[in-house]
């Protein structure tokens, strides 16, 4: 072989190791990987899993918020496609996933919060699969409810005893979920900010009544500081604070 042939051969071959390096260099950007539908195998560099109702059935359309866990700000999004699956890439670091799903019921919308099945934060080096679920009630990781909030107040001047109360709400209509309700009867109870209710109720429109529970006598009742007092009264629940996902029905007897 002459010297024009090796360096021919020589300039060949920088060539080609120069193409293989820019096709190795990794982007700082992270790009949607949807791929085959699967919430099984973990893969590097890759956060996936699936959001189900609670019958099981995959949700769709809902927006997972991958978020740093210490550089504040530094956000990955993935959404789920019609069988409820999500799949992204990550860079490396620590991240943790969260997703919210929003639904009318009875003219009002409600935000609500989506249980994860491990709620531990990630390395993205090493990727991860985070499921969800759509819970009404139960406790959430950490503190706080699904479920919200039933409040009762004293008529102002009442000598009622709020602590003798027993409560009752019944369903009118379906859950916020489209499943049937149950009847909730309890006591009340100190659910924070000075109030006393009943706490981690599945949020759906309630016929409400009271009563002494030693004596089984009804209390007047009625919606806060609204309409006219009857042995029941239907309400439904409501937010004062832009974003929450905690709501209330707030109720007055005498």
């Amino acid at each position: 072989m002459n010297v024009f042939n090796i360096k021919k051969g020589l300039l060949l071959l920088f060539i080609v190791q120069g193409i293989v390096a820019i096709g190795c260099t990794k982007s700082n950007e992270p790009a949607a990987s949807p791929g085959t539908p699967s919430n099984t195998g973990i893969e590097k560099g890759v956060i996936k899993g699936r959001v189900t109702d609670s019958k099981g059935n995959g949700i769709a359309n809902v927006k997972l918020v991958i978020e740093h866990t210490i550089y504040y700000g530094t956000y990955v999004f993935a959404t789920t496609d019609q069988q409820g699956y999500y799949k992204t890439k990550v860079p490396n670091g620590s991240w943790q996933v969260t997703g919210q799903i929003e639904r009318a019921l009875n003219d009002q919308s409600y935000k609500f919060d989506l249980h994860p099945d491990e709620p531990a934060a990630f390395a993205g080096s090493n990727g991860a699969i985070r499921n969800f679920s759509w819970k009404l009630k139960g406790a959430k990781p950490g503190n706080g409810y699904y479920g919200s909030s039933v409040a009762v107040y004293a008529e102002p001047g009442s000598s009622l005893d709020l602590s003798a109360l027993e409560i009752t709400l019944t369903p009118v209509g379906l859950l916020a979920d489209g499943n049937p309700g149950s009847v909730i009867t309890d006591t009340l109870e100190d659910i924070g900010g000075g109030e006393e209710g009943i706490k981690d109720i599945p949020i759906a429109k309630y016929r409400v009544s009271a009563k002494i529970k030693n004596t089984n006598e009804a209390v007047q009742i009625r919606l806060r500081n609204t309409g006219n007092y009857g042995t029941s009264v239907e309400g439904v629940f409501k937010s004062g604070f832009t974003g929450s996902t905690q709501y209330q029905l707030v109720v007055e007897v005498k």
